[in-house]
């Protein structure tokens, strides 16, 4: 595949890629910039399936905003399937708490960006499906940018969803990683924006505590846990979390859908209420606390003092 021409891209090197697909960092000749190219494999999907593929990605196409990875083509070349996409620098979000928890401060200014992204593929009708650390990546300037929409949906974001039906294609195709799925998902249920939801909230935990909510490393009983169990209380695991940060991941981790936050709109108010509460504490904080100048004022005042006894004393002494 290196340095093979698909459409107008020049294949440059292997990045990364999965079951479904190897992504290349690709050059636009038309354009003349670096691009990420997603080839899909051969075989990976039917006729049928590819039709909707290429029409999600047509619609990811049309989405603009700076916490979504930018989709510019979706094509067909000899029986090869593949999508143009934006090249970003930076890491992906799992690389960033490997020896450990995110500071809070921090999980709350990427959480907030998740919730920008997804509520706006959401009001587009796009249910990502796939949310996990690996598919959230951090550019150099600390920007999050929601990747892989490779298993998105499409939904009518102004139909109730039937929580309770079952799509053919998407038990076909798969629905998402196992250890970030909502217990509707794998139940074989519908997924809608709440299950992006719960699968935020295993992020939020992730960043939180450094480790998953479920930690089961056997298939069976993973699922067992995510359907039944509650997740460990991230303060067990991290105590220096606040409670608030605590009652948002808990609410986004909600097993039934109708209790957990209905959109990511939702989300990014609790999350921005957070930001705000941190934010006055450390206002709170420097009020209380004195700074450089106000030491250096009452130092100087100490020194006048002092010298001032000196000399007095000294008068009266001659005395």
């Amino acid at each position: 595949m290196i340095d093979q021409i698909l459409g107008h891209y020049r294949v440059i090197e292997m990045v990364g890629g999965g079951g479904m697909d190897t992504v290349y960092r690709a050059h636009d000749t038309q354009l003349d910039r670096d691009v990420a190219l997603k080839v899909l494999h051969s075989g990976t999907l039917s006729d049928a399936a590819r039709r909707q593929f290429r029409d999600e990605a047509l619609a990811l196409a049309k989405l603009n905003h700076p916490n979504i990875e930018t989709v510019f083509e979706f094509n067909t070349q000899d029986g090869i399937d593949f999508l143009a996409m934006e090249l970003l620098p930076g890491a992906p979000l799992s690389a960033k708490f490997s020896e450990g928890p995110l500071a809070e401060k921090e999980v709350v200014h990427q959480g907030i960006q998740l919730a920008e992204g997804l509520a706006a593929a959401h009001e587009q009708g796009i249910v990502h499906r796939d949310l996990k650390p690996g598919n959230l990546f951090i550019t150099p300037n600390g920007r999050l940018k929601i990747l892989d929409f490779g298993l998105a949906k499409l939904v009518d974001p102004n139909r109730n969803i039937d929580l309770t039906q079952t799509t053919n294609a998407e038990a076909a195709t798969g629905s998402g990683t196992l250890p970030y799925m909502a217990p509707e998902q794998l139940r074989g249920q519908q997924a809608d924006a709440r299950s992006d939801i719960y699968s935020a909230g295993t992020v939020l935990y992730e960043m939180a505590t450094g480790q998953r909510p479920f930690g089961q490393q056997q298939a069976l009983h993973l699922i067992s846990a995510i359907l039944q169990d509650q997740p460990p209380s991230p303060s067990a695991i991290n105590p220096s979390l606040s409670a608030g940060l605590q009652a948002v991941i808990a609410k986004a981790l909600e097993k039934d859908p109708s209790r957990r936050y209905q959109t990511a709109r939702e989300l990014q108010v609790a999350l921005e209420g957070l930001a705000t509460g941190l934010t006055s504490a450390g206002l709170a904080a420097t009020k209380k606390s004195p700074n450089a100048s106000t030491w250096l004022l009452a130092t100087f005042v100490l020194i006048i003092i002092g010298a001032g006894t000196v000399i007095f004393l000294n008068v009266a002494g001659t005395r």
